[in-house]
């Protein structure tokens, strides 16, 4: 039996420049899970706001700066190593994309279009959904008018 110590609050961010959405590829790992084509993920730290973190966590994992950013009133909670989690999903639109920097947590990257990022990302939920999403934040609108947030924590995330 796992017991849940606390509330981490994380976000998770699509990059995105001219309507390419930016894939990383991560290699199997036993702190960061088994591994696939994913997104800029972290933990806010501190006294951050979620806003904060994203443009720290998009700066860490690909070295590009964050110009704008779309909050997707769109979210998660799940248990991950002993702790609950509350992820905040975000679009960040990066500058000219200048060389990648990739942190150790990722050995590859794509910019796709909205259609193949559809197609290799790692998505334990609806890519109908996710796909409807990123449409309208491509151009900078929202799909969900209210915050929605679904729970994981009766599924397998461990």
């Amino acid at each position: 039996m796992i017991i849940y110590n606390r509330m981490q609050k994380k976000i998770l961010t699509f990059v995105v420049y001219e309507k390419k959405i930016l894939a990383l590829y991560s290699e199997p790992h036993p702190e960061h899970g088994e591994g696939g084509w994913f997104v800029v993920t972290g933990a806010i730290e501190g006294g951050e706001v979620p806003e904060d973190a994203v443009k720290r966590e998009v700066k860490e994992e690909t070295g590009l700066l964050v110009k704008e950013i779309l909050a997707l009133n769109w979210g998660s909670i799940y248990n991950w190593r002993g702790n609950i989690c509350k992820e905040y999903n975000f679009v960040s639109f990066v500058e000219q994309p200048r060389e990648i920097i990739l942190n150790e947590e990722h050995s590859k990257y794509r910019w796709l279009d909205l259609d193949n990022f559809i197609k290799i990302i790692k998505w334990g939920d609806d890519k109908k959904l996710l796909k409807k999403v990123l449409e309208k934040a491509l151009n900078k609108e929202k799909y969900f008018k209210k915050f929605i947030v679904k729970d994981y924590r009766n599924e397998k995330n461990e």
